[in-house]
């Protein structure tokens, strides 16, 4: 029995099927398929039940399973051992980023993660802040990137930095001025994201709305487009925009903020390439941002994610 018919295993019980599995583990379906049948014929009885679409992991399974996931955390903590005495860090790292960060910081990180960590295989996956921490707790991911603070038992937060909410105006808007105040935006309809996004409710937080938006949408792109259209006005992430745009305007001081951090669930070992993946993320992130003082922080309210 080897570390890769280990992962096949822990691969076919997450995914159901035999073609996700094989695609998320990067190898032919008849392959990942034969490889598991080599490790039921070792044991002398069957991980999974074939008849069932979707497939079903035995009760003899599931035991196997949970202790294949055992083996194979303990031995990606040999790799990261062996990978502290090289010059860069190695392995695997499977990461989690909410949809209104990574439109910017994955475009701004991307090449960085082919050069600066070649021997490190990326997963990252845009995904909304409460599947996020429901991977970390099965260990499907290492990482979330959201907004914090959650305050949550057995997840470690590590902030990174303090991002302002501006508001997006139309574009025959007649109160733009250099900075505004509710007073400015409460006449316009607000458009907002839908319910499974921490922004939007950091944005009604805001703007003092506890009823519906007018509009509800699944993306900032679409929100900045109906904008554009006229329909009334949106709060975006200031990394988002182009801030020298009169259509993007600031909170009057101090602004309000969000908190966007690193997460992991304790027992996290892979510290060798956290550390240098928080010092890029930080590069790219103007300084200014780096630390809370001037800033009001809206926090997240994950009963409403």
């Amino acid at each position: 029995m080897t570390i890769t018919q280990l992962r096949y295993i822990v691969a076919l019980d997450q995914f159901k099927s035999f073609a996700k599995a094989a695609e998320h583990c990067l190898v032919a379906q008849p392959t990942l398929s034969l490889q598991i049948q080599k490790v039921e014929q070792e044991l002398g009885f069957e991980l999974f039940d074939r008849k069932k679409n979707p497939v079903i992991t035995t009760k003899l399974g599931k035991a196997v399973v949970d202790q294949a996931k055992n083996t194979l955390k303990e031995a990606d903590k040999l790799f990261e051992i062996a990978g502290q005495w090289k010059d860069e860090p190695a392995g695997s790292i499977s990461i989690g980023i909410i949809p209104t960060v990574s439109n910017y910081l994955i475009p701004s990180i991307y090449q960085s993660l082919q050069t600066e960590f070649a021997k490190v295989n990326f997963r990252i996956s845009e995904l909304p802040t409460l599947t996020i921490l429901e991977k970390l707790e099965s260990e499907e991911i290492d990482l979330g990137i959201l907004a914090t603070p959650l305050k949550i038992p057995n997840i470690v937060e590590q902030p990174l930095y303090y991002e302002p909410f501006v508001v997006y105006y139309p574009k025959d808007a007649k109160e733009k001025s250099r900075s505004v105040s509710m007073k400015h935006i409460e006449k316009y309809p607000l458009l907002v994201l839908g319910e499974e996004h921490c922004f939007r409710h950091q944005s009604l937080k805001i703007c003092n709305r506890n009823s519906l938006a007018k509009i509800e949408s699944g993306s900032v792109e679409t929100l900045k487009r109906m904008v554009d259209m006229g329909i009334g006005v949106t709060l975006l992430p200031k990394l988002s925009v182009i801030a020298t745009s009169e259509r993007v305007v600031p909170f009057s001081s101090p602004e309000p903020a969000r908190e966007i951090s690193l997460v992991y669930k304790k027992g996290f070992y892979k510290t060798r390439i956290l550390k240098k993946l928080t010092s890029l993320i930080l590069s790219v992130i103007p300084d200014e941002y780096h630390t809370k003082e001037k800033f009001k922080i809206i926090g997240v309210s994950l009963n409403q994610d």
